[in-house]
C-alpha cells in the first residue's frame, strides 16, 4: 500500500479535529498513489497536477491561522520549479514536498508520545503547521545562487590568474535586510536564542562564515528568515505594541507571546533542517525532549523520498516505503538504495528517540 494511503486512513479525524485540516478526500487521492508507472516512467502531468493541488491544501492548512500569505512564496516555488529543470536537471521536487512532509509529522505526532511543550505556546500541531509546509520556501534563492556561482568562481579564477589587485566578487548568502524584523531587530539573535535553548552547539555567524566559504546558500536559512520576517510584519501590523495579550483580528490570535514562543520555535526549525552534514560546527544532537519540533521536521525531510519528482534521479514509488510507531519508537521502511542515506543523516543528527532504519537502529 502506498505511505500516504495508509497514513491519511488512520489520521483522518485528527486531521479534522487537532489540525483543523479539512480536506476533502478527493484532494488527497492524487498523493496516494506512484508518480511512476510500471515501467518506472514518470507521468509529468500528475506532477504537476500534485504541484497545484499541494499549493490549494497548503493555503487551507495556513489559512486557519491567517497564514495563508506565506502561500504567495510557494505559489511562485512552483511555477519556478519545472523552469529550474532546464539548468539544473538534478533538482527535485520541494513543492509536493511539502504536503507530503505535512502528513508525515501529522502522523508521528499522533503515533507517538511527546514530551511537554518546549517553547511553545499552543500544542504542537499549531507549531507544525508552521513549519511543516513551508520549511522549503526558500529554495527558489537556493537555485539561482547555485546558478549563479559558476560565473562567480569562473570570474574570480580569471582574476587569479592574471594576480589583479581586483577585489573578488562575491554573492551573499542571503537578501540584504531579510534577516532585519520591524523596530530592527535581527530574527538571527531571535533564532541563535532559541538554538541556545536547544544546546546544538551552533554558532550562526560561524555557520554563515562557512556558507561563504563554500559558496553556499542554504534555503532552510532563506526560509526561516522569509518566514519570520513576513509574520513579523503581520503581527507588526495587528499589535503594534507588542503586547502580550490576546488581540483577536479575523478570528485571528496575534499576542506577541504567539511569536515569541511558537513562531521562533517553528522558524529555527526551519533554520537547522538543511544544514550539511559536513558542517563541523553542529556539535550536538537534536535532542527529542528539548526540541521535539526540530526532531520531527529533521526526521520527516530526511524520510520523504517517494515521489519526489526529478529529471536526473530516481524518482522512488510511495509503495515501497513504509512506516509504523509506537509510543516510544518509528520503524522506517525505506528502499535499498536509500538505507544507507537515511540512515547516516538520521543517526547523525537526531537523539532522545529510538528511530529504526530498516530494522537498524539509526536514532537512540
Amino acid at each position: 500500500m502506498h505511505i500516504v494511503k495508509k497514513m491519511l486512513r488512520e489520521i483522518d479525524r485528527p486531521l479534522r479535529d487537532r489540525f483543523n485540516v479539512n480536506i476533502n478526500k478527493a484532494d488527497w487521492e492524487l498523493f496516494t498513489e506512484p508518480l511512476t508507472d510500471n515501467f518506472g516512467n514518470i507521468d509529468f502531468k500528475k506532477f504537476l497536477s500534485r504541484q497545484q493541488k499541494s499549493i490549494k491544501i497548503i493555503k487551507q492548512i495556513l489559512e486557519y491561522h491567517g497564514k495563508e500569505r506565506i502561500v504567495r512564496y510557494l505559489a511562485e516555488l512552483a511555477t519556478i520549479e519545472p523552469k529550474i529543470q532546464d539548468l539544473q536537471p538534478w533538482v527535485r521536487d520541494h513543492v509536493v514536498h511539502a504536503i507530503n512532509t505535512f502528513v508525515l509529522g501529522a502522523y508521528i505526532l499522533e503515533k507517538i508520545k511527546t514530551p511537554s511543550f518546549r517553547g511553545l505556546r499552543f500544542d504542537y500541531p499549531f507549531a507544525w503547521k508552521l513549519c511543516g509546509p513551508t520549511h522549503d520556501l526558500g529554495y527558489p534563492i537556493e537555485i539561482a545562487r547555485n546558478v549563479q556561482n559558476p560565473f562567480v568562481d569562473k570570474f574570480n579564477s580569471f582574476l587569479s590568474d592574471l594576480n589583479s589587485a581586483s577585489p573578488k566578487i562575491t554573492a551573499d548568502i542571503y537578501p540584504e535586510n531579510l534577516n532585519k524584523l520591524c523596530g530592527m531587530i535581527d530574527s538571527n539573535d531571535l533564532i541563535q536564542d532559541r538554538i541556545n535553548d536547544w544546546a546544538l552547539g551552533i554558532n550562526l555567524e560561524d555557520y554563515y562564515d562557512w556558507l561563504k566559504t563554500k559558496n553556499r546558500t542554504d534555503h532552510g536559512v532563506i526560509s526561516a528568515l522569509a518566514q519570520l520576517k513576513l509574520l513579523d510584519a503581520m503581527y507588526q501590523k495587528a499589535n503594534p505594541n507588542r503586547d502580550n495579550i490576546d488581540i483577536e483580528m479575523s478570528g485571528f490570535n496575534f499576542n506577541q507571546s504567539n511569536f515569541t514562543q511558537d513562531i521562533i520555535t517553528a522558524s529555527s526549525a526551519i533554520f537547522i533542517h538543511n544544514i550539511d552534514l559536513t558542517y563541523y560546527g553542529f556539535s550536538n544532537k537534536i535532542n527529542f525532549e528539548l526540541s521535539p519540533i526540530a526532531f520531527l521536521l529533521y526526521l520527516c525531510d530526511s524520510f520523504q523520498e517517494w515521489d519526489r519528482y526529478s529529471k536526473k534521479k530516481n524518482v522512488f514509488s510511495g509503495n515501497d516505503f513504509n512506516i509504523k510507531c509506537r509510543s516510544s519508537r518509528i520503524l522506517l521502511s525505506v528502499p535499498d538504495e536509500l538505507e544507507d542515506k537515511v540512515f547516516t543523516a538520521l543517526h547523525q543528527r537526531l537523539c532522545g528517540f529510538t528511530v529504526k532504519v530498516n530494522d537498524r537502529v539509526a536514532v537512540n
